[in-house]
C-alpha cells in the first residue's frame, strides 16, 4: 500500500528549513566485517570472471587444498606417464633386437634344409650302390674285370662312408647350434613377453587413474576455480585463520 504524500508544500518548506538548521550527524561507521565484506577485491582460482555465489572462507580452505593436492597427483601422474613411455621405448627396442636376432637362427635353418637336400641325394647314392652291390653279388663274376668292378665298389663304399661322415658331423653341428641358438633366442622371448603384459597392467592402471584424476580436477574446476572469492579471506587462510 503506498503512503499518502500528508504534508502540504509550506509544511514540507517549513520542516526542510529547521533540518536545515541543525548541523548534519556524521554517519555511522560500517561494521569492521561489512567494510571487509564490501570493500574486499574478489578473484577467482581459475583466473577467469567466475560466475555463481561467492567461496565461502572454508569452502575456499577446501579448494585450496583440494587444488595443491590435484596438483601434486597430476605432476605424480606426469612422471609416471614418462616412465611409462620411456620403458615402452625400450621394449620396442628390445623386440627389434630378437627381430634381429632370428636372422642367425633362420640362417641355421636354411642350413639344415640345404643339409636335407644332400642327404636325400646321398640317401639316393647309397641305394644306388647297395643296388649294384647286390647285382654284382648275385652275378657271382670272377675274372680280372669283375675285380676291376669289385674295386670300384670298394673305393665308392669308402667314399659313401667319407660322405655320411661328413654329413652327420654338419648335422651334430647344426644341431646343436641350432639348440644353443633357440633356446637363447627364446628365453629372451618369454621373458619379453613377460615384460611386456607387466607394462600393458601398469599402463592400464595407470590410464584408470589418470582418467578417474581428470574427472576429480573438471569438478574442481566447476565447483572452485570458476567461482570468485574475496582476497582478503584468501590472506587470512594463508595466515592460518
Amino acid at each position: 500500500m503506498k503512503v499518502r504524500l500528508l504534508f502540504s508544500a509550506g509544511l514540507w518548506l517549513a520542516a526542510f528549513s529547521m533540518a536545515g538548521a541543525q548541523t548534519p550527524a556524521k554517519p555511522a561507521p560500517k561494521p569492521a566485517a561489512a567494510a571487509a565484506a564490501g570493500d574486499s577485491k574478489t578473484l577467482s582460482l581459475g583466473g577467469g570472471s567466475g560466475g555463481g555465489a561467492l567461496l565461502t572462507r572454508d569452502e575456499l580452505r577446501a579448494c585450496m587444498s583440494q587444488q595443491g593436492t590435484l596438483r601434486v597427483r597430476l605432476n605424480d601422474s606426469e612422471a609416471q606417464r614418462a616412465l611409462l613411455d620411456a620403458e615402452k621405448q625400450t621394449i620396442a627396442n628390445e623386440q627389434q633386437a630378437l627381430r634381429e636376432a632370428r636372422a642367425p637362427i633362420d640362417a641355421l635353418k636354411a642350413q639344415a634344409d640345404a643339409l636335407g637336400a644332400r642327404t636325400a641325394s646321398f640317401n639316393g647314392r647309397v641305394a644306388d650302390w647297395t643296388a649294384r652291390v647286390t647285382a654284382f653279388n648275385e652275378a657271382n663274376r670272377s675274372g680280372l674285370q669283375a675285380d676291376r668292378q669289385r674295386r670300384a665298389l670298394d673305393k665308392e663304399r669308402e667314399e659313401i662312408d667319407a660322405e655320411r661322415a661328413a654329413l652327420e658331423a654338419e648335422r651334430t653341428r647344426l644341431v646343436n647350434s641350432n639348440q644353443e641358438a633357440v633356446t637363447g633366442y627364446n628365453a629372451r622371448a618369454t621373458a619379453l613377453d613377460s615384460r611386456i603384459s607387466d607394462w600393458n597392467q601398469r599402463n592400464a592402471r595407470w590410464n584408470e587413474a589418470s582418467s578417474a584424476l581428470q574427472n576429480e580436477r573438471e569438478n574442481w574446476v566447476t565447483s572452485c576455480a570458476d567461482r570468485r572469492y574475496r582476497e582478503d579471506d584468501e590472506l587470512a587462510i594463508k595466515r592460518g585463520q
